[in-house]
């Protein structure tokens, strides 16, 4: 699940914060007290590893995509595999966005078995490493993929945009800003920890099913540790609709700063 295909128990103990803890009840109880979020391709790994599933694409590079056949490709997911701010800063229509690195984390969260996927990237190479991720957790139904947003720019495609917006702007919103949410989309565990007040928490995993629970008229600012995770959750809800969304830049690290 890390860029990392092995380990080591001397790699773990002096990298893993849970084995740093020397006390044996002390361990056991924070492990009790964890809450572990079980994706839905949990089920669909079960089942291959119980009845074994059908071999993996020969080909691990996505075939490539004109614009055009993109816009006519009719995939259930249309997934901008780019560096977060590179999808703020401009996206293509109906475009979520799951980071290349993230893929392994998050792909799980959002995709079913036997969907079809059309990748959005930087280059080649991310397009490469992205199938390479998807092959792996058997959610590689993917149509191809698209290298150019520049390009598709160029030939006036239009384009969307996600704002960012700082500790400041979020400080006033929640002193007098009606119809706005800051949407907590860390994990349990860090919202216990520590918590921005008036804030709605849906994990972002959860927001897979949960985000029909949202108003669409309603604005969205989507927290996390830092920034980057809070633009799978922006981009998911702009797959589904949603046009009143900016992203809190810096995250819950930026209002620790802010705070302390």
């Amino acid at each position: 699940m890390a860029e990392r295909e092995f380990s080591t128990v001397d790699h773990e103990r002096l990298n893993n914060p849970r084995l740093q803890i020397a006390d044996r009840d002390a361990f056991i109880r924070l492990k009790v007290s964890e809450n572990h979020y079980q994706p839905p391709y949990f089920r669909l790994m079960e089942r291959l590893n119980m009845e074994g599933g059908e071999a993996p694409p020969a080909v691990t590079r996505p075939r490539s995509l004109s614009l055009q056949q993109l816009n006519n490709c009719n995939a259930d997911h249309l997934v901008d595999i780019r560096e977060p701010m590179a999808y703020a800063s401009s996206h293509l229509p109906g475009a979520m966005s799951l980071p290349v690195d993230m893929i392994s984390a998050f792909a799980g969260w959002f995709f079913r078995e036997g969907k079809s996927l059309a990748l959005i990237a930087s280059d080649k190479e991310q397009l490469a490493t992205a199938m390479e991720h998807l092959v792996r957790i058997a959610l590689d139904n993917v149509l191809g993929g698209y290298v150019g947003v520049v390009s598709a720019a160029k030939q006036g495609e239009e384009m969307q945009q996600t704002p960012m917006i700082g500790t400041t702007e979020v400080e006033n919103r929640l002193n007098d800003t009606k119809g706005w949410t800051l949407l907590d989309v860390r994990d349990a565990d860090e919202r216990a920890t520590t918590a921005i007040e008036a804030s709605q928490h849906i994990y972002v995993g959860h927001l897979n099913e949960r985000w029909h629970e949202l108003d669409s008229n309603r604005h969205y600012t989507p927290l996390y540790a830092s920034g980057e995770r809070a633009t799978i959750a922006a981009g998911w809800l702009a797959s589904r609709g949603f046009d009143k969304l900016d992203i809190y830049i810096g995250g819950m690290s930026a209002w620790k700063a802010a705070h302390e």
